[in-house]
């Protein structure tokens, strides 16, 4: 059964906004193998604290692209999967909320509270996002063990995270069956 919008937005607006969810799912399945392959090329397909601490606190540039193809991945994927959620949430097309593009807050619980996201879901999701935002800033404070920690919260959490969000947005109709899964 579909849940009705709380938007009358016309037909071309809604596929405009349905097809740019469907190229940041696909931004999230693409980065989320650049992910694992950057696990896997440079650190042996897992994280191992020793290991990434050297590498995330070494000069060398060697090291600063192995560590930055792992947070960059990270960073995309969050931040596409938040902006589902902002785009979805917001009045150009579900209209839980009545920005056009919320908070992520806003967004995250508004999702939450209408049942798309568990409690669990949304706390890794702003947990994630929060980080992500210091990362981008270079912040001085961000500890690697903090980092290694929340990508593989990340790479264990992101399948069925991004499943209770498409399932979330087939409750109101909206899909896009030519987007990949997750790996």
């Amino acid at each position: 059964m579909t849940r009705e919008l709380k938007t009358q937005i016309g037909a071309e607006a809604r596929q405009a906004e349905e097809a740019r969810l469907s190229r940041l799912c696909k931004s999230i399945h693409k980065h989320k193998v650049g992910l694992d392959f950057a696990v896997e090329e440079s650190f042996g397909g897992e994280l191992d604290p020793k290991a990434w601490r050297k590498a995330f606190e070494s000069s060398d540039p060697h090291d600063t692209i192995r560590t930055m193809a792992v947070t960059g991945s990270y960073s995309a994927i969050v931040n596409a999967s938040v902006e589902i959620l902002k785009a979805a949430a917001g009045n150009r097309l579900i209209g839980l909320l009545p920005h056009r593009r919320p908070h992520a807050d806003q967004a995250l619980t508004a999702v939450r509270d209408d049942g798309g996201l568990t409690k669990e879901q949304m706390r890794l999701l702003s947990d994630c996002y929060v980080l992500e935002g210091r990362l981008e800033h270079a912040s001085p404070d961000v500890a690697p063990e903090e980092v290694r920690k929340a990508v593989e919260s990340l790479r264990a959490g992101l399948p069925n995270l991004i499943s209770s969000i498409i399932a979330w947005l087939e409750l109101y109709g909206v899909s896009f069956p030519s987007s990949p899964a997750v790996p």
